[in-house]
């Protein structure tokens, strides 16, 4: 009844681990600088904490014009 709670350390596991937080640290890493961001922070970030990939994966890079979907409307035409 308790086998379902045994935990199966091997090897394999590890290394599965290893390659795929590598992965997103390359990648968080190639991200930044092609955003124009300190590619070894962010690298170091996603190789810690891999969900940081959204992060940097969301933001503009400095310089880049704003989406016309998220800029405020200057309707002139509503009450002050």
């Amino acid at each position: 009844m308790n086998d379902m709670l045994a935990l199966d350390f091997s090897n394999t596991g590890y290394i599965y681990m290893f390659i795929i937080w590598s992965i997103a640290g390359i990648i968080g890493a190639a991200l930044a600088h092609k955003k124009g961001r300190n590619p070894f922070f962010w690298g170091i970030l996603c190789l810690i904490i891999p969900m940081a990939l959204f992060a940097i994966g969301g933001m503009r890079a400095p310089g880049e014009p704003v989406p016309e979907m998220f800029r405020k409307d200057n309707n002139t035409d509503s009450p002050q």
